[in-house]
């Protein structure tokens, strides 16, 4: 079958298309399981997709964070309002199987190491534990970015981790093939676009004994029993979200129809007279509440302004799926470094820095801007941030 016979007659939803492969391996999981614990649930629907593909536990734990609880869940589920990294309604040895579906990129560095903590602690020796999750290998490479996630994990780096939290892993698999294993060619998201030498079946298929090669990989683990070590899941945290952190509000995406160049190793997006439109714009972060100062660095070019205004670019911090604006500023005449300052009174998701050329005069801006934390409004590091 090629591309062209598996797409004809009908477009082809990537994220339903992955939700099913997802149900499918959930018919996979391992058993028997009496107690079953969730990180991140969403709402009763979440439950009904379990039971569908999984089928019934006796008991089902779910925490959820940011939804409130349903008043329609099945009579075998308990839901807790609070965050994964604290189970303490679970006693240790508790669970059979602890699933965290699409969640852990989700959660801040802190979180993820508390919850791996909790896991080791409250799942049976002998027990699992079920996570599955983007690969940031191919999410990079895609220029793929979801607005509320933190640090996306490749599968060997999430390996590591349960690892060192007391697992053994036993499953290591891929959905949905996003690189070709034989040249490393990238291959697109969107399964309604042809991939040469590839159709939708064959890299569904290819994708399971490929996850470094696959948009999500799936880790199922076996619990051990070495003893939980908080501090050293928390260095084992570090030490890999760490130097990502350190780029993530780096991830600065070029404007429509602008040029780039590279001076010293560093990118710089031109902006040429009457280039009026967007020269810069991302990364689309999350971001914990706090107050922040971010700067950009600019070359503007010598000459004037047509009509006497000498500013020749917008700055501003934005958010939000509607781009909202937090703070601007206009870069004038010789402006070579400017920063702003703006306060998130909570978690804000989809945090962007901008650049707006007026079309004025000539300049370049560097695709890179250095944020520091002014004030924290939360006892937690913030590994988002370079410490200042």
């Amino acid at each position: 079958m090629t591309q062209a016979d598996s797409d004809s007659t009908i477009a082809i939803d990537a994220n339903e298309m992955l939700h099913a492969l997802r149900g499918g391996m959930l018919a996979e999981m391992p058993r028997p399981v009496e107690t079953m614990v969730s990180a991140g649930c969403a709402g009763s629907w979440y439950f009904e997709w379990i039971e569908r593909h999984y089928g019934r536990v006796p008991r089902h734990v779910g925490f959820e964070y940011y939804v409130k609880r349903p008043d329609d869940l099945p009579d075998n589920v308990v839901w807790i309002e609070d965050t994964c990294a604290r189970m303490d309604a679970i006693p240790d040895g508790g669970a059979d199987l602890v699933f965290s579906g699409q969640n852990i990129e989700h959660l801040w560095p802190d979180d993820t190491a508390a919850f791996l903590a909790e896991a080791s602690r409250i799942v049976r020796p002998g027990g699992w534990i079920v996570i599955d999750s983007p690969n940031r290998a191919l999410t990079e490479k895609l220029a793929w970015r979801h607005p509320e996630h933190t640090v996306e994990l490749t599968p060997s780096e999430m390996s590591d981790l349960l690892r060192v939290a007391g697992f053994t892993v036993t499953k290591c698999v891929g959905l949905w093939l996003c690189r070709d294993p034989a040249d490393g060619r990238v291959l697109s998201f969107d399964p309604n676009v042809p991939a040469e030498g590839w159709s939708v079946p064959h890299r569904i298929a290819a994708a399971r004994d490929r996850p470094d090669d696959s948009f999500i990989w799936w880790i199922e683990a076996q619990r051990n029993r070495a003893p939980p070590d908080p501090g050293a899941i928390r260095r084992q945290v570090d030490s890999v979200t760490a130097p990502v952190w350190a780029t993530l509000l780096d991830r600065l995406a070029i404007g429509p129809g602008m040029t780039e160049e590279m001076r010293g190793g560093i990118p710089w997006i031109v902006a040429a007279p009457g280039d009026m439109r967007i020269a810069m714009f991302g990364p689309y972060a999350p971001m914990k509440p706090g107050k922040y100062r971010v700067e950009f660095v600019l070359d503007p070019k010598p000459g004037r302004t047509p009509d006497g205004d000498d500013s020749f670019a917008v700055l501003d911090v934005a958010s939000g799926s509607d781009a909202t604006v937090l703070t601007s500023v206009r870069a004038r005449g010789m402006d070579r470094a400017i920063s702003l300052s703006f306060s998130l009174e909570q978690t804000t998701f989809g945090v962007q820095f901008r650049c707006l050329s007026l079309g004025k005069r000539a300049f370049a801006v560097r695709r890179r801007v250095t944020v520091t934390a002014e004030s924290q409004l939360t006892r937690r590091r913030d590994w988002s941030l370079r410490r200042g």
